[in-house]
């Protein structure tokens, strides 16, 4: 199992989450809506000066679904013609 972590531009969090709610193998997500920060894409505060919000998507994944997802969600920045931040990170536990 992988945690995915998800920073997406407010504009396109719909489309990922739709992804995440139809990939089989995916336990669900959380959603951190509204998180501001710079980075490859510029600066994102809500602001006249720094226009953009972002929101973080956490999903646990089966390592065998990484794939497909990469796929749909390069999908999406081809869309959006910009990147998703996305990491990739060990689960050595999960308690439910």
């Amino acid at each position: 199992m992988r945690l995915l972590l998800l920073v997406v531009p407010r504009e396109a969090r719909d489309e990922v989450e739709a992804i995440l709610e139809s990939a089989a193998g995916t336990l669900g997500f959380t959603e951190v809506p509204g998180v501001y920060g710079a980075g490859a894409s510029g600066p994102r505060f809500g602001s006249r000066t720094a226009p953009g919000v972002s929101d973080i998507v956490f999903a646990v994944v089966p390592e065998e679904r990484l794939a497909p997802l990469r796929t749909a969600l390069q999908a999406v920045e081809a869309r959006l013609g910009r990147r998703l931040r996305a990491f990739v990170l060990p689960v050595q536990a999960a308690w439910e």
